[in-house]
């Protein structure tokens, strides 16, 4: 591409400038102009273009790269979270509630400041992290809420613990009206109810919960400021509460009030009902996916094959380790899975399903082989999202087929040894098998899954690390990649699933200047200790929009 060089708005020098091209240069030297790259080099090559109006940032060697792409991130549903009682969603995250006995006190906090009738909505504990290692049980929540409904979801979202004015929106009053729904979706336990709603049904109550605009809108500017403080200038938004967040979303970044790029899906954050309706009516009127511009597009047509991973309920071959009734639960049958691909791509849409379990994901690949031939998918660029546990057989096949899966590495930074323990150590060696995909020449790409885990450097340390910090305990290491090999996975891999890579994603000229600065060189810094680089500052269309203090 042919760029002007009479003037230069931004010149980095004397950095580790991690490229991410196809040789994974390592430069000094970057020249920004308008939103544009316009020069990789030596840092004296660049200083004979600059002049007087050239603002310098000299890097004195720290790490110069692309923005961060979170290819699987929740604004909206990220931004509810919050830590006071008027929240959208109130934290029930370790850092704020270490027992079952806090987490009772802060909701009980909430219902004195609610009106009776008025939803009470709670995410974020992990049983394994309570003193009590238990969950809140039915008759606590009553005790504390008996006139409002209570919403008390684990931090992975696919379970939750309600209340009995909760139950009453499923018209659930005893144990016998369980059998109403799926199997094992409404908890009985010795001829009670527990108040432990799974998956699908618990999706379905939950959008009983209202979230208005307003709320929205404070959530996804809430998001970003964490997007912009960890680095990340691109998302693949995966999912909130249907059309008034797809409308909010696209408003948003055409007013420039949210600024971090958003490549967003069809589906809603309520369950298969919900979505398959958005899906359809998006197919229906012949629009496809990539519809929009360099700061907001359409992205695929996205569904649910199954639960959660640390909850957990993604479907599984075999047993789980530490419990052999459990198997998962699934949202949507072999053929059904099959035909719905089938469907999307017909409609020149970019399909992906979240599919945790190898069970789930075998039901993606057979359904993408059914519905494609020879070469045919490859161009394709459909996707996984989550694509925990594999194996070789699944890797392959997903190679074969150009799938461009979605990992979310970050996860074993605070729940590996909680991994271990229900997946075992067979399942644990092929759990977020980045090495082996990337071996068979597949394009992964690392996410967050926020809110349900940490966004922005945690990603590469989990996928160079496979350490979780909060238990001091080492992960099976046979899926470590390198560090420039998660930077490409964090970057380059996630414009390329968005079938952006020609725009962002990596340091060339005539691509846009999303940037961010690091606190060292993380070429350099010992990897083991990842975990305590920073981001100095984020840029996007070569505008600062982040400095840490």
């Amino acid at each position: 591409m042919k760029v002007n060089l009479t003037h230069i708005d931004i010149a980095f020098i004397n950095g580790s400038v991690v490229t991410v091209n196809s040789k994974d240069d390592v430069a000094q030297a970057v020249g920004v102009k308008d939103n544009k790259i316009v020069f990789v080099g030596l840092t004296e090559d660049l200083l004979k273009l600059i002049d007087k109006e050239t603002e310098v940032i000299d890097l004195h060697g720290k790490t110069l790269m692309p923005g961060l792409i979170d290819t699987h991130f929740h604004p909206i549903l990220n931004g509810f979270f919050g830590d006071s009682v008027d929240s959208s969603i109130i934290n029930l995250g370790v850092d704020q509630c270490k027992s079952v006995k806090e987490i009772l006190e802060l909701l009980k906090k909430a219902v004195d400041f609610k009106k009776p009738g008025e939803w009470i909505s709670s995410m974020g504990y992990e049983p394994m992290f309570l003193e009590e290692k238990r969950h809140p049980t039915l008759e606590e929540l009553d005790e504390i809420a008996p006139n409002n409904p209570v919403q008390c979801m684990h931090i992975g979202g696919h379970i939750s613990m309600y209340n009995s004015k909760a139950l009453e929106y499923l018209g659930v009053y005893g144990p016998e009206d369980a059998s109403k729904y799926p199997k094992y979706e409404i908890d009985v336990v010795n001829g009670k109810l527990t108040g432990l709603v799974r998956d699908h049904t618990h999706f379905k109550l939950w959008s009983e919960v209202n979230y208005n605009v307003d709320e929205q809108k404070a959530a996804a500017l809430k998001s970003q400021k964490l997007l912009l403080e960890n680095g990340v200038t691109s998302i693949h938004d995966c999912g909130a509460c249907g059309p008034s967040s797809y409308h909010l979303m696209q408003k948003m970044c055409r007013d420039g009030e949210f600024v971090v790029r958003d490549y967003m899906f069809i589906h809603s954050i309520y369950g298969k009902p919900f979505s398959y309706e958005q899906n359809e009516h998006f197919m229906s009127l012949g629009l496809i996916s990539g519809l929009g511009n360099e700061h907001f597009k359409i992205g695929g047509c996205k569904f649910m094959i199954d639960g959660g991973s640390g909850a957990p309920s993604c479907a599984t071959r075999e047993p789980y380790s530490h419990d052999k009734s459990i198997h998962g639960v699934l949202g949507w049958e072999r053929q059904e899975t099959a035909d719905y691909i089938k469907k999307i791509n017909d409609a020149e849409c970019q399909a992906t399903a979240h599919a945790i379990g190898d069970l789930a994901i075998e039901f993606m690949v057979e359904g993408y082989e059914k519905a494609f031939k020879g070469e045919e998918s490859k161009k394709l660029r459909n996707r996984i999202e989550h694509c925990t546990i594999v194996d070789e057989d699944l890797i392959k096949r997903m190679a074969a087929m150009n799938i461009c899966p979605t990992l979310n590495s970050g996860m074993i930074t605070f729940q590996g040894k909680h991994y271990a323990e229900i997946y075992g150590p067979k399942r644990s060696e092929y759990l977020i098998a980045l090495r082996s995909m990337i071996d068979a020449g597949m394009k992964p790409s690392i996410a967050s899954d926020a809110p349900s885990g940490p966004v922005g450097l945690s990603v590469i340390d989990g996928a160079v690390n496979r350490y979780d910090r909060n238990e001091k305990y080492q992960f099976d290491e046979k899926q470590k990649i390198s560090v420039m090999e998660a930077i490409r996975c964090a970057t380059y891999n996630g414009a390329y699933s968005s079938y952006e890579e020609d725009i962002k994603g990596s340091i060339e000229c005539g691509k846009l200047a999303d940037l961010i600065v690091l606190s060292e060189d993380i070429l350099s810094y010992p990897k083991e200790q990842m975990n305590e680089i920073k981001v100095n500052m984020t840029f996007i269309d070569g505008k600062l929009v982040y400095s840490r203090k």
